[in-house]
């Protein structure tokens, strides 16, 4: 891992300040070319920094999506902190700041991966197309990201630092248009192995395709979401876990992609030893399980205090340092995902038995009854149903469904009472607009 730091650290001074969007301190083209592209060693340590840079994004999202929404609430009294939990955010919020920062940072890095695949002729065609496949991915992963939390935002597809400075936000359409792109050419080119050594900490053929069929389904392609999702699920590669304790274990049967790292803990974890838990499961979601549904069991853990009963996320399962089979990697996408993907673009489609066969093999592994519903609304509101109890408090699902089902504001206006239905987007920072002065405040803001 120390080759692979050491690439990060270089691709990371090859990449622009988050000041804007656009304005880049490039070096000169020599350096990046004799430092990165010399050879498939190199490349590949620079691929995998691209993915690292992916937990500087988590940090930020992840928790605060679960606060913002109808999962968590918390203790905690920073003003980032209570602007989420209220779901009302200010131009100056300092974790939307890091979202937007570190989302465009891995843009602007996975741009300059392309570009110089592209110029290089000292690796052979195999690695550069695999390298170019991940860069691809990363990309389409962030504007799939940035949409949806975003709205319109500015479509950068180079390193062209004068051309950048001044960009204007492309419509969330044309953005995800984008992403759906990005991961076509990712599945094209990248094969069903996963390229480094440590498990699937870097994308694959199947991520991408698990990845578009996400992408499909906010796009309203569901035709090619099915497609997409039943590509992944033929596959036999991944299977779900009959114990659903392990579901974010390093290297396990069901993820399709996590973020690695060297202590087998992962950063995202909320547990609680002692105390009043910070990070607590609204009330909401505890009363959304099922009786008898085993995900309540293994996934929410309980703390008394002075004799009250407190409940904390408890996906994530180590707080100190893990091996073997107890490591646990960030876990980004697992099959149960692809699954409900799927079983909501049939839905979508019309297609009830299809639908209800995919729901119903989530809801037989959590120990629940089949359904037998036979109309598509019915259908498609035990579907997000489904996911908000399969997916909680995992990578911003559930702000990212009630948006995508048209629900937001009906379910955050009765539980916030500062919410505004403008919130469907998250602001533009304030010091971004400052720095382009063609970008534009989203409404509400």
């Amino acid at each position: 891992m120390k080759k692979t730091f050491i690439l990060f650290i270089i691709i990371s001074a090859l990449s622009y300040s988050c000041k804007k969007i656009a304005k880049v301190d490039l070096p000169p083209n020599q350096l990046a070319e004799e430092k990165v592209f010399s050879d498939t060693t190199s490349i590949k340590a620079a691929t995998a920094g691209l993915f690292t840079q992916l937990g500087t994004v988590d940090a930020n999202l992840v928790r605060n999506a679960s606060l913002y929404t109808d999962e968590l609430k918390t203790t905690a009294t920073s003003a980032s902190n209570t602007e989420f939990a209220n779901s009302s955010l200010t131009v100056t919020n300092s974790s939307v700041l890091s979202i937007w920062q570190n989302l465009y940072s891995t843009i602007y890095k996975a741009n300059e991966m392309i570009e110089g695949l592209h110029n290089t002729k000292a690796i052979s065609e195999d690695a550069s197309n695999s390298a170019i496949g991940e860069s691809m991915f990363i990309r389409g992963y962030s504007y799939l990201l940035l949409t949806r939390i975003f709205g319109d935002v500015p479509l950068v597809l180079s390193t062209n630092a004068k051309s950048n400075a001044t960009i204007s936000k492309s419509s969330s359409a044309s953005v995800l248009l984008q992403s759906i792109a990005d991961f076509t050419t990712a599945k094209q080119l990248l094969t069903t192995d996963y390229p480094l050594n440590n498990g699937k900490t870097t994308a694959n053929k199947f991520a991408a395709l698990a990845y578009l069929s996400t992408a499909c389904l906010e796009a309203g392609q569901y035709n090619r979401a099915d497609s997409a999702a039943t590509a992944v699920i033929a596959s036999g590669k991944y299977s779900l876990l009959s114990d659903i304790k392990g579901v974010c274990t390093a290297n396990n049967d069901e993820a399709i992609l996590q973020l690695f790292n060297q202590i087998g803990v992962s950063p995202l974890n909320l547990i609680t030893t002692s105390g009043i838990p910070q990070n607590q499961i609204s009330e909401t979601l505890i009363t959304s399980f099922e009786t008898g549904d085993n995900r309540k069991a293994n996934w929410i853990e309980t703390i008394v205090v002075a004799g009250t009963p407190y409940y904390f996320p408890f996906k994530y399962k180590q707080r100190s340092a893990s091996s073997g089979a107890n490591a646990e990697y960030s876990t980004y996408m697992r099959l149960a995902e692809v699954y409900l993907n799927r079983s909501e673009a049939r839905a979508r489609i019309g297609d009830i038995a299809g639908s209800l066969a995919d729901i119903n093999i989530i809801r037989n592994r959590a120990g629940l009854p089949p359904l037998a519903l036979t109309l598509k609304n019915d259908l498609l509101n035990a579907i997000l149903h489904e996911r908000q109890i399969e997916l909680f408090n995992e990578n911003g699902s559930r702000f990212f469904d009630l948006k995508r089902f048209g629900l937001l504001d009906q379910t955050l206006s009765r539980i916030k009472p500062l919410w505004k239905a403008t919130g469907e987007v998250f602001p533009i920072p304030q010091t971004e607009i400052l720095n382009d002065p063609n970008l534009i405040q989203n409404q509400g803001y």
